[in-house]
């Protein structure tokens, strides 16, 4: 196997080699025989929905959209390991979108909270937490980051995204962590993109969070008799599912 540099320092990408186990899904990893005696985890956390926004932006005073929701948590650890032997994970979940308001007719949700993603060895389990939930229009407030976990971490997971007043535009979601392969089939992951928050009056629903363990945009608002409710621009946007990377030969 070759060897790729990996870059430890907080804050900054890794670079891992390519026969790394990538897992988004599923619940268990068995180890090559030739992996050594150690490995490295790096896991992140699902992100955050967005909060939901107001179809009444005009004559009920909701002007302001929901918030975003906070980018999942994440964290790395070195960890002793016998060559062939079967880790167990879970991949936390993106957190739902939250629902929409009718201004004062009706109540809407918060986004929900990413789940909580977790990799078990040897006994030891290292985990990290989702991101929170954007709040419902009016309330405005991009929900916190996921906590970090482990030895480190691979950059300050990002709270979501605050609306501002009177522009009736939701809040962004805070950044996911992204996968992309680089010379010599090794792969770079770093945190980038943020989902955009949902625009009103006319503009559609939010985005959904798209890399991962990135939060979702908050709704906006929308007057009810321009076309707001028809085109979506009151509805947020879902978190991102988290991840898990384990390589070695590093």
């Amino acid at each position: 196997m070759s060897m790729v540099q990996l870059l430890m320092t907080e804050g900054k990408p890794y670079v891992i080699p390519g026969n790394s186990g990538i897992l988004s899904s599923g619940s268990s990893y068995t180890l090559p025989v030739t992996s050594g005696t150690s490995v490295k985890i790096l896991f992140v956390g699902g992100g955050g929905g967005g909060g939901g926004g107001s179809g009444r932006s005009s004559y009920s005073g909701y002007f302001t959209g929901g918030g975003g929701g906070g980018s999942g948590g994440n964290g790395y650890a070195t960890v002793a390991v016998t060559p062939g032997q079967t880790i167990t994970y879970s991949v936390g979940g993106g957190g739902g979108a939250g629902t929409s308001r009718d201004g004062i007719y009706s109540s809407g949700s918060n986004g929900g909270t990413g789940g909580t993603t977790s990799v078990t060895i040897n006994g030891t389990t290292y985990s990290c937490t989702g991101g929170s939930g954007g709040l419902v229009s009016p309330n405005a407030s991009g929900g916190s980051a996921g906590g970090t976990g482990g030895s480190g971490y691979l950059a300050s997971p990002a709270g979501g995204g605050t609306a501002v007043d009177s522009t009736q535009d939701g809040g962004y979601g805070g950044n996911g962590y992204s996968v992309i392969p680089t010379v010599g089939a090794a792969t770079v992951i770093y945190q980038s993109y943020t989902a955009n928050g949902a625009d009103g009056p006319y503009g559609g629903p939010a985005q959904t969070g798209i890399a991962w363990g990135g939060g979702g945009g908050g709704g906006g608002t929308c007057q009810s008799d321009v076309g707001g409710q028809q085109n979506g621009a009151q509805y947020s946007g879902a978190g991102y599912q988290g991840i898990v990377f384990i390589w070695w030969g590093y």
